[in-house]
């Protein structure tokens, strides 16, 4: 598999004598993907993240190039934005869902009250019946 080539990063490497360690178009060098630099990513691939900026996801495509850094601890998978498809949307019935169970979070199991915050799993109990007991105990 090879990627695009970048002139800017070709021009340094053949006229000067750089050598850039994760610029690797070919795949040769890169576990057989293409591989660029940070912040060096041709045109037309995205990553995760700029693909959700989009609104769009990878689709099924397999993964087209990598951006490496760090001394190659850190790695980026690229994908193809032509190949990218649309994001898809909740059901009506899925958001039902889900405002259900956000509301269940919000429910005290002691006294049964809604309350405006997200009760901490780790009380069990709102802030309120949290301190009642804490403070008749004391």
């Amino acid at each position: 598999m090879t990627g695009p080539r970048i002139p800017q990063l070709d021009h340094l490497t053949q006229t000067r004598g750089v050598y850039l360690q994760f610029y690797d178009p070919t795949g040769s060098r890169h576990g057989g993907l293409p591989t660029y630099p940070y912040k060096w990513a041709p045109r037309g691939l995205l990553t995760l993240r700029q693909l959700r900026a989009k609104q769009l996801r990878p689709g099924g495509q397999d993964i087209a190039a990598q951006i490496v850094w760090r001394r190659g601890r850190r790695v980026a998978y690229l994908y193809r934005e032509d190949l990218a498809k649309p994001k898809r949307t909740a059901t009506t019935a899925q958001l039902a869902a889900i405002q259900k169970a956000l509301r269940a979070r919000r429910v005290c199991s002691t006294c049964h009250t809604e309350k405006p915050y997200y009760i901490a799993r780790s009380l069990g109990e709102c802030n309120d019946c949290h301190d009642r007991w804490r403070f008749t105990c004391s």
